[in-house]
């Protein structure tokens, strides 16, 4: 079974990638990913701890492959509401853009805050699954409960999203994952 791959793109800038995270998490059939950035306008080190902070919670979660993806996503976002505001940063986590993927042996599932668009690449090529007004995107920050969750029904492994105020428009398949933070 694949496992999935959730992978937020870089911000606009010389410093792309402060206050970014991600965690790559499976057991059993349950596989969960969780990428984003957090205080990312706060100086590097403060952000660089509020994003270690974050993935200290997440990889903390415990997966039940009984329960599966959705279960998984619930679990993860009540990790992150419960972590102290400080933790993540001088703005508490209002600030938290994030995308949290999780498949299970039925179905994949996408959730996030501060997105400005999702998509999925296949073979090197992007296929948008969340643009423009899907309820999916939105402002940063950290509700009480996990939002909306998104089901999706084919198989997809990598997941890329855009902060809010990203370009949505730049985003192009050709080296994206570079601009991800991955390096082969």
């Amino acid at each position: 079974m694949m496992q999935i791959r959730a992978h937020f793109h870089g911000a606009p800038g010389r410093l792309p990638f402060v206050g970014h995270f991600a965690v790559q998490r499976s057991l059993g059939p349950v596989s969960l990913s969780v990428a984003g950035r957090v205080a990312s306008r706060a100086d590097v080190e403060t952000a660089f701890r509020a994003a270690r902070r974050l993935e200290h919670a997440v990889e903390r979660v415990s997966l039940d492959p009984s329960s599966g993806g959705p279960a998984a996503l619930s679990s993860t976002w009540a990790a992150i509401v419960a972590m102290e505001a400080l933790d993540l940063g001088p703005h508490g986590g209002d600030d938290l853009s994030i995308l949290l993927a999780a498949s299970d042996a039925r179905d994949i599932s996408i959730a996030g805050m501060g997105l400005g668009g999702v998509w999925a690449l296949r073979a090197g090529k992007l296929s948008p699954l969340a643009t423009g007004d899907h309820p999916l995107l939105g402002e940063p920050g950290r509700p009480g409960q996990l939002p909306g969750v998104l089901g999706l029904e084919e198989r997809i492994q990598d997941i890329v999203a855009v902060g809010a105020e990203h370009p949505v428009t730049s985003v192009q398949p050709e080296r994206l994952l570079q601009r991800c933070g991955v390096h082969p």
